[in-house]
């Protein structure tokens, strides 16, 4: 295309960007859904590696802290893209590869080993500030809904390993 047919018709360029610019969106993007995050701070994100048995009393997500997670908290939060801070934060990140949980029971186990039951809507005036009332098992204490507490990150847990248990 001739210089001042590209000025011309500046809509061309973008015919033909579109379609890789979509793309190339599409194949970064994931589903915020479809996430399991480790933490409450930008980028502290898990890829989920597979999926089975998920809504029975044997659901299982398995996740991994891949070097583009571990990049994702470098740029988002520390603001540090060096591959010093990607090895650091892989290095520093300890997990188990996997979730799990029993739909059945309502009972799941985060990548931490932490382990959880889902009681159901939270009751009014009660100390938790959620809608659904999440008790950790091995202390015993509801998560009051606020982000020290981690409500949000095992609710996410829970609604992926039993959808539609936990609104």
């Amino acid at each position: 295309m001739a210089p001042d047919a590209a000025m011309t018709f500046p809509f061309l360029r973008l015919a033909f960007a579109a379609p890789a610019l979509l793309s190339a969106a599409a194949a970064l993007a994931q589903p915020a859904d479809d996430r399991i995050l480790y933490g409450t701070r930008a980028g502290m994100q898990l890829t989920t590696v597979s999926k089975s048995g998920i809504g029975t009393a044997h659901a299982v997500i398995r996740v991994e802290h891949t070097p583009q997670d571990a990049k994702a908290f470098c740029v988002e939060y520390v603001r540090d893209p060096s591959p010093a801070c990607v090895r650091e934060t892989l290095a520093d990140v300890k997990i188990a590869d996997r979730v799990s949980g029993d739909c059945v029971a309502k009972t799941w186990t985060d990548m931490f080993g932490g382990r959880f039951a889902f009681l159901g809507r939270a009751k009014t005036g009660s100390e938790v500030m959620a809608d659904d009332a999440i008790r950790d098992l091995e202390t015993g204490a509801l998560l009051d809904g606020s982000p020290a507490s981690d409500y949000d990150i095992e609710l996410v847990i829970f609604r992926q390993l039993c959808p539609g248990l936990a609104k």
